[in-house]
């Protein structure tokens, strides 16, 4: 394998995006254009912004190399994926950004008052967005270790490194920029691969997929639920719905995605952009059946055995190398180098991302909002805080990743972070944009009530325990979702206080017609 090319290829793109991020950061000036890029992207910019959001590290390499490990259950999570914006087309776009937001728990605040719910919500976010964080950055270790040489944490530093710099240095808008270069960086090259694949199959699908399952240890389970995990656990039908509804509705509690609504200059827009976000990630997700398939069918024996290593996240580069022309040659190192290039520019976008949704939790929710109640002083420190909050929480993030190692699927760790998602955040969300009865209490109990289930089930489930776990689902949302929305629920209805009608109204009015559109302020402390 020629490290010096692969490094060259990834030196290449690092560079180019970061000239992208010091042009937006000249352009950062104020708190709204650090955490909403000024709320001025258009509809078709933002919708792919979204689908480089979640086009992940998980998306591209993850599942690919789930498909090629189980067949059809590593397609369930695209088909959950792509529904999972419907909820947040139908119930939340427009209400998000017609609040005039900067963070979820900008949201919240503007129907309840004091801390106490600003306080859990930024909670929440940082959990999520860790959880996120260490899924993107075992992808990035996982690649450079493979492709450079360098030791799983030497690659993990070094991705969490320049994540933090492109956050300290760009914002919302360097971030906005990178994500879309990178969605459109991401669709090319599946289609090159996806033509590379249905080429050598003489372009016949079918014939493509009968050769997969033939060659699969799961026989005709490639063509039909398998019911298999890559560590070999079995599902059940229990475990295949929770499977699905993790990532169908954790999308909508995914507090990096849903700041993505708040960047936009209407609600109109947000929801105009959710159908640029659909359309972009349908066409991908359909590339990354063939290219998953085609793993399958085309690769031999000797490169995929090494496929299946580390967990199947390097799928799709062997792949790309070995229909270039196989190890050694040429065209197979840059075809490899520049498939690992634009994956490991993806977890570069992404991780920024996410960590700029948790450094706004820190900065705008706890220091502006809570210790120092939205003075304006606070809150023209803001973008300074959060980039002091980026190095600290990057240097976190880096570490965490480097103890938990390589060998996890990169997919089956994001299915952690949408499960908190699930369960935790979605259930507030919800309740408190449609139910009047809605309680303060009720949301602070649902956020951090929510919050412990999901840890507690992810726990007891085989994620940790295995052969020994007291819960036989990997994904335990059947049991995680109804127990949030449960607790928020019971919280109000048993709880002495009563809901603040001139609150809701207010929060209703402003949420469905956009009246206000200045950036969110929690309600005075009472």
């Amino acid at each position: 394998m020629n490290h010096g090319l692969t490094l060259g290829v990834f030196g290449v793109l690092v560079v180019a995006m970061l000239a992208i991020i010091i042009r937006a950061g000249r352009r950062t000036r104020t708190a709204s254009d650090f955490w909403a890029a000024g709320r001025g992207i258009g509809s078709a910019q933002n919708g792919l912004a979204v689908a480089g959001d979640f086009m992940s590290a998980g998306t591209f390499l993850g599942t690919v190399g789930l498909i090629f490990l189980t067949g059809f259950d590593g397609t369930l999570i695209l088909l959950a994926a792509l529904f999972s914006f419907l909820p947040v087309l139908f119930l939340l776009a427009e209400r998000l950004r017609n609040s005039g937001a900067y963070t979820l728990a900008d949201v919240l605040s503007l129907r309840f008052r004091g801390e106490a719910v600003r306080g859990s919500a930024a909670v929440n976010t940082l959990v999520v967005s860790f959880f996120y964080l260490f899924a993107q950055l075992v992808g990035a270790g996982t690649l450079l270790q493979a492709l450079s040489g360098l030791s799983f944490t030497t690659a993990v530093l070094i991705t969490g490194a320049f994540m933090t710099v492109y956050v300290t240095l760009g914002g919302m808008l360097g971030a906005t920029w990178v994500m879309i270069v990178k969605a459109l960086l991401l669709v090319v090259a599946a289609l090159v691969l996806t033509g590379a694949v249905l080429a050598h199959a003489g372009w016949d699908f079918g014939g493509l997929l009968h050769t997969a399952a033939g060659r699969t240890p799961a026989g005709d389970a490639i063509r039909g639920p398998g019911l298999l995990l890559p560590h070999g656990h079995a599902l059940d039908r229990t475990d295949i719905v929770s499977y699905g509804l993790v990532y169908m509705l954790g999308t909508a509690g995914l507090p990096h995605v849903l700041v993505r609504f708040f960047t936009v200059r209407d609600g109109h827009t947000a929801r105009r952009s959710l159908g640029w976000a659909i359309g972009v990630m349908g066409v991908f997700f359909g590339l990354i059946v063939v290219i998953g398939f085609g793993a399958r069918a085309l690769l031999n024996s000797a490169a995929a055995k090494e496929a299946s290593a580390a967990g199947g996240n390097l799928v799709a580069p062997i792949l790309a190398r070995e229909l270039a022309g196989g190890a050694g040659t040429a065209w197979g190192d840059i075809s490899l180098a520049v498939i690992s290039g634009v994956a490991f520019l993806t977890i570069l976008a992404v991780v920024s991302g996410l960590l700029l949704s948790a450094s706004g939790a820190v900065a705008h929710d706890l220091w502006t909002g809570s210790l120092h109640r939205n003075s304006p002083k606070a809150a023209r420190q803001e973008p300074a805080v959060a980039r002091v909050t980026a190095i600290g929480m990057g240097v976190l993030a880096t570490l965490g990743t480097c103890a938990i190692g390589s060998g996890r699927n990169i997919t089956f760790l994001l299915g952690l972070a949408f499960l908190v998602a699930a369960s935790a955040n979605l259930p507030v969300v919800l309740l408190t944009l449609f139910w009047k009865r809605f309680t303060a209490r009720g949301a602070v109990f649902g956020l951090l009530g929510g919050l412990l289930v999901s840890i507690v089930v992810i726990a007891l489930s085989p994620t940790w325990l295995h052969d020994n776990a007291v819960i036989k689902l990997d994904y335990p949302a059947v049991i995680s979702i109804p127990a949030g929305f449960l607790i928020a629920w019971l919280a109000t209805v048993l709880g002495r206080t009563r809901p603040d009608p001139a609150a809701w109204e207010s929060m209703s009015v402003r949420t469905q017609l956009g009246i206000t559109p200045a950036p969110a302020e929690a309600p005075a402390r009472t």
